[in-house]
């Protein structure tokens, strides 16, 4: 009987809450672009000694930020250099796998708290231990010695290899075409690990364009693995940080995109239009669309809703359809060039008489396993900034 549990509902189901940290993206060389006013190696080395003193291997830091940078098409100006050193410096305090304090206990914690629930994921899960308690036993006892996410990650991968096989995996692929690989990298808790952090979604997403395929479990593990090494983590948080076009004038905003999500500062400027506008109280997250995890919802967001009332208010000639159109560009760089966008900020300034801002740092409380307090975007947004005009301010600039 615990074998066919554990074959099938068991091994199918319980395996989505065995994950807990995630992470990827492997080694793609891009074109590289011209070097402007380019650092060079002894004087990153010389900012990141003056920002992280006791660091060992400070060259070493110093040539693999650069590497990443030049790999990922990206001038080694002093801006760009800065914002690596203080990014870096702020998420990991230059270590490529951190510990983090009391990361073991609060995993343990939120996994007692979901033996509590009553939800389907919880149900299951109790009656995977209750079939097989070595199981339970084994994983408490991997996370209650975890201090790097690593440790949490090769804790869940252990559990998902007792309950789940590469074969099953493929089985309820050709079956269900459920993408079973997938919907256990969706269940993950933590969203961000190495060096720098780096988000998990935005990470696959690269790898997934890259190889233009479906990942598989064995291409997640792959990236992961290198996500935790010095380099993976680097590159993977250059392209996050500076690997796209923004429009912002601070650097500022992209700090707090880096925390919140490509664009998060020039759409919840939207936000804070729309909101002016109508005068609807809006929460200035940067999503200007309804999200159900990754997935844009038919729902209509708050958002959404004040747009059509705005349109309807000051006949816009726009309609619910190109509205819902538009909105769907909140996270490309041509949003801007929307006809729902332009006739907002249009509205915006032959009300008020003045440009309206172009971006904010997002108004977001932070939740994780592995912060001991409470935090937002923009207390991280501040500390990277703080950092970087240190920076700069050594190199005299």
């Amino acid at each position: 009987m615990t074998v066919g549990c554990r074959v099938r509902i068991c091994r199918g189901i319980t395996a989505t809450l065995a994950v807990a940290l995630v992470l990827s993206l492997s080694p793609v060389i891009g074109p590289v672009a011209a070097e402007q006013t380019s650092l060079a190696a002894r004087e990153t080395q010389r900012l990141i000694s003056l920002a992280r003193p006791q660091l060992k291997d400070p060259a070493g830091w110093a040539e693999d930020i650069l590497w990443s940078l030049r790999i990922s098409g990206i001038p080694h100006t002093p801006e760009n250099v800065c914002a690596l050193i203080a990014t870096v410096d702020q998420e990991s305090n230059f270590k490529a796998n951190p510990p983090v304090e009391g990361l073991g206990r609060r995993t343990l914690a939120a996994l007692n708290a979901r033996l509590q629930g009553s939800d389907f994921k919880s149900l299951v899960l109790r009656s995977l231990f209750a079939a097989d308690p070595s199981i339970k036993k084994n994983l408490v006892r991997r996370l209650r010695s975890a201090r790097t996410e690593r440790d949490i990650d090769i804790a869940y991968r252990k559990l998902v290899s007792e309950v789940l096989t590469i074969e099953t995996i493929i089985e309820l692929d050709s079956k269900y075409g459920l993408g079973a690989a997938q919907y256990l990298e969706s269940q993950n808790e933590i969203t961000t690990i190495g060096s720098m952090q780096v988000s998990v979604v935005s990470a696959l997403e690269h790898e997934r364009r890259y190889l233009a395929r479906p990942l598989y479990l064995e291409d997640f593990y792959r990236v992961r693995d290198f996500l935790y090494t010095r380099r993976g983590g680097l590159l993977a948080g250059t392209r996050q940080l500076l690997g796209y076009q923004s429009g912002y004038t601070q650097k500022l905003h992209r700090f707090a995109d880096y925390n919140a999500g490509r664009y998060s500062s020039r759409n919840a400027a939207f936000q804070w239009v729309v909101s002016e506008l109508d005068g609807a109280a809006l929460v200035l997250d940067g999503d200007l669309l309804a999200y159900r995890g990754q997935v844009a919802s038919t729902a209509k967001s708050k958002t959404e809703l004040a747009v059509i009332r705005i349109d309807n208010q000051l006949d816009l000639g726009l309609g619910q359809r190109r509205i819902r159109k538009d909105l769907t560009r909140e996270k490309a760089f041509d949003f801007t060039s929307t006809t729902t966008y332009e006739r907002i900020y249009g509205s915006y300034q032959a009300r008020y008489g003045r440009v309206p801002p172009f971006a904010r740092v997002p108004q977001i409380d932070l939740e994780s396993v592995k912060l001991d307090r409470p935090l937002t975007t923009e207390w991280f947004a501040r500390r990277v900034e703080a950092r970087y005009r240190r920076c700069m301010k050594r190199i005299g600039t």
